[in-house]
């Protein structure tokens, strides 16, 4: 699995999208319109292509207004916002471990009953 981040037709980001399984060939195809750099902890990043880097396009009026709403308690903080989108990517990090271990387990299993001469 592979996080990558969406952005609008603006190349304003939109949110993280996980990419669960690669395709055919095993490499993960990346959606139209995402990216596989991390935007940094901005208001309104956005997306520059030729560059492949993310810039701060919030004007100082957006900045607070936010924070003032967070202030507020209107709105969660940015920092609020990363943390629960961290907090569920690691629990689909958690899964994917999971089922990686389960699989070897699987494997180490077939393994063993073929080298007893494939009896159960």
């Amino acid at each position: 699995m592979i996080q990558v981040y969406r952005y609008d037709e603006n190349f304003v980001f939109v949110e993280p999208v996980p990419i669960e399984e690669p395709g055919g060939d095993g490499k993960y195809v990346i959606p139209r319109n995402c990216t596989t750099i991390q935007p940094p902890s901005y208001i309104k990043p956005m997306f520059h292509l030729e560059e492949q880097k993310w810039s701060e396009v919030a004007t100082q009026a957006e900045k607070d207004e936010i924070l003032k709403q967070v202030e507020n308690g209107r709105v969660p903080s940015p920092l609020d916002i990363l943390k629960s989108q961290n907090a569920e990517i690691m629990v689909q990090l958690a899964e994917a471990q999971n089922l990686i271990e389960s699989q070897a387990k699987m494997i180490a299993d077939l393994l063993l009953m073929l080298a007893e001469g494939g009896e159960t």
